[in-house]
C-alpha cells in the first residue's frame, strides 16, 4: 500500500459528514487506507467514522498523539495528515498519486473556503510565507514518507504547534516539495473568533512558542 490518510478527530461529526463523499473519493483514487483517530468525542463522530473506515483508534484529545497513533498503525509508505475540515482538489490528488520514491516530504498551497476577499488575501499571504520560509502548517496537508517520519520519531506530543515543530525538524533533513494543487480548508476558526482577532492571536502564540513558552500554557490561550 502506497498511501495512508490519517485524520485526528475530536467532535467532528459535522465535518466528517459534510466531507464524507470527498474522503471516499480520495481513498478510492489513491487506493489508500483511511485511518481516523478519535480523541474522546462526545458527539456522533465515531459513528460517522465507522461508516468511512474500519481503521479507527482511540486516545486522549491531543492531536499530536492522535496523528502518531495513526502513523504507527499505518501500512502505507507515505502518510497524508489531513484535518477533518480540509479537502484537496483534483490536481493535488493527481500529483500526490505520482510522487516518486525519492520524495521525502511536502505540502499543498492553501485556499480558505470563505467567499469574502479577506480570506482570499489571507490565503495568498499564507502561501507566500510558505514559499519564502519553506514551511507549512497542518492545514496545508503534510505528506511525509513514513521512513522519514519514523526517523524523526513522529510528532512531538505537545498541546499546540506540533505541526510547526515537526516541520522545523523536517527542514533540517530535506527541503519540502511544493505539491502542485490546493488544500481547501474551513474558515470556521476565523468565523468563530473573528478574523483579525484570530490572526493576531496566532501570531502572538507563535511568537511565544519560539520564545520557549510551554505549549500547555499556549493551548489555554488558543482556546
Amino acid at each position: 500500500m502506497k498511501f495512508s490518510i490519517i485524520i485526528a478527530a475530536l467532535n467532528e461529526e459535522k465535518m466528517l459528514s459534510l466531507n464524507k463523499d470527498f474522503f471516499e473519493r480520495l481513498k478510492r483514487y489513491l487506493r489508500a487506507e483511511l485511518i481516523i483517530v478519535d480523541g474522546g468525542s462526545t458527539d456522533n463522530t465515531v459513528d460517522v467514522a465507522k461508516s468511512l473506515t474500519e481503521n479507527i483508534y482511540f486516545t486522549q484529545p491531543l492531536r499530536s498523539r492522535q496523528f502518531n497513533i495513526g502513523a504507527i498503525n499505518a501500512k502505507g509508505n507515505y502518510l497524508i495528515f489531513l484535518h477533518a475540515d480540509t479537502k484537496i482538489d483534483k490536481l493535488a490528488m493527481s500529483n500526490i498519486k505520482i510522487i516518486k520514491q525519492d520524495y521525502s516530504w511536502g505540502f499543498l498551497k492553501i485556499k480558505l473556503d470563505g467567499k469574502d476577499i479577506k480570506y482570499k488575501f489571507l490565503s495568498i499571504c499564507i502561501n507566500l510565507r510558505s514559499r519564502i520560509f519553506n514551511y507549512a502548517t497542518g492545514d496545508q496537508v503534510l505528506v511525509i514518507k513514513k521512513t522519514l517520519f519514523n526517523q524523526l520519531n513522529g510528532f512531538k506530543e505537545i498541546s499546540l504547534m506540533e505541526d510547526i515543530e515537526l516541520v522545523d525538524r523536517l527542514k533540517n533533513i530535506a527541503n519540502p516539495t511544493f505539491i502542485n494543487g490546493t488544500a481547501i480548508t474551513s474558515v470556521r476558526r476565523w468565523e468563530k473568533f473573528g478574523f483579525l482577532t484570530t490572526i493576531l492571536r496566532m501570531r502572538y502564540l507563535r511568537l511565544l512558542y519560539y520564545l520557549g513558552v510551554n505549549p500547555k500554557k499556549l493551548i489555554k490561550m488558543y482556546k
